[in-house]
C-alpha cells in the first residue's frame, strides 16, 4: 500500500494513500517524539504507567539500577567463575543477523548447547571464529540457564510490576557482540532493558509507520556453517 500508485488506480484507493503519507507528520504533532528522552528521577508506578505505558512511549530511565551488584560485579572473568561450567543455549549465525531476511530466505539461528567458558572464549577471542555467538535465548533464560546470578540482580523490577499489575513472564538474559543484531520485529511485550555493560542500540518506529515497512514471504531456513580454531 505503500507504494507509488498508477494513473489506474481508483480514486478511492489514492485517498487513502495521501492520508498514509500525511499521517506520520499528523501523528508526531499529537505528541509522539523523534527522540527518546532521558529520565534522571524514578517515577511512582502510577506515573510510570500513564506517562509512558499507556501511550506506548518509549523512555530511558538513568541510574535505575544502580543498587544492582551486577553492575561493579559482572565483568567476563566474574561470569565465567560463576557459571562457565553450565551448558547453556547460544544462537549462532553466520553474519551476526538472527530471524532475519538473508538472500530470499528466513534465515534462524542455529541453537548451540555449549559450555559457558567455550562461549565467553569466543567473546574475548581466544577462539577465532567466522560466525557471531550470542546468548539471547528468551522464555526466561535468566532464571532456567542463569540462577547463579540472579543474587546479583533483581528477578523482578518492583515498580515495573506494579505499574503493570503483574510479575513479568520472563526475565531474559542477553550478551554477545556489537556484531549480534535482532532483525526489525513487532514485539508484544511490555519490555524493560537493563544494560549492565557495554551498548545496546535500538531501532524504534512508531505506529504510524506501518505502512512504509516493506514486507514479503519467505521460506524459513536455519542454516548455520561454523569454523572455530584457537588464536596463536
Amino acid at each position: 500500500m505503500a507504494g507509488a500508485g498508477g494513473e489506474g488506480e481508483a480514486p478511492a484507493l489514492r485517498a487513502v494513500r495521501r492520508c498514509l503519507v500525511a499521517f506520520p507528520a499528523e501523528a508526531r504533532e499529537l505528541g509522539l517524539t523523534e527522540s527518546v528522552p532521558y529520565l534522571d528521577s524514578h517515577l511512582s508506578p502510577l506515573e510510570f504507567y500513564r506517562e509512558w505505558v499507556c501511550p506506548n512511549k518509549p523512555c530511558i530511565i538513568r541510574n535505575a539500577f544502580s543498587h544492582w551488584p551486577a553492575l561493579k560485579k559482572w565483568t567476563l572473568t566474574y561470569l565465567r567463575k560463576v557459571a562457565g561450567s553450565k551448558m547453556v543455549s547460544v544462537a549462532v549465525t553466520p553474519n551476526g543477523y538472527a530471524d532475519a531476511v538473508y538472500q530470499d530466505r528466513f534465515v534462524m539461528p542455529e541453537e548451540r548447547h555449549m559450555l559457558f567458558s567455550n562461549f565467553l572464549d569466543i567473546v574475548e577471542k581466544k577462539v577465532i571464529s567466522p560466525s557471531v555467538f550470542y546468548v539471547q535465548k528468551q522464555c526466561s533464560n535468566l532464571t532456567e540457564e542463569f540462577p547463579e546470578l540472579l543474587g546479583d540482580v533483581e528477578p523482578e523490577v518492583p515498580w515495573m510490576s506494579e505499574a503493570l499489575g503483574k510479575k513479568p513472564d520472563a526475565v531474559n538474559f542477553w550478551l554477545g557482540e556489537s556484531a549480534a543484531v535482532t532483525s526489525l520485529h513487532k514485539d508484544h511485550y511490555e519490555n524493560l532493558y537493563c544494560v549492565i555493560s557495554g551498548e545496546k542500540h535500538f531501532l524504534l518506529h512508531p505506529p504510524s509507520d506501518r505502512p512504509f515497512i516493506p514486507y514479503g514471504t519467505y521460506f524459513r531456513v536455519c542454516v548455520c556453517i561454523c569454523v572455530e580454531r584457537r588464536s596463536d
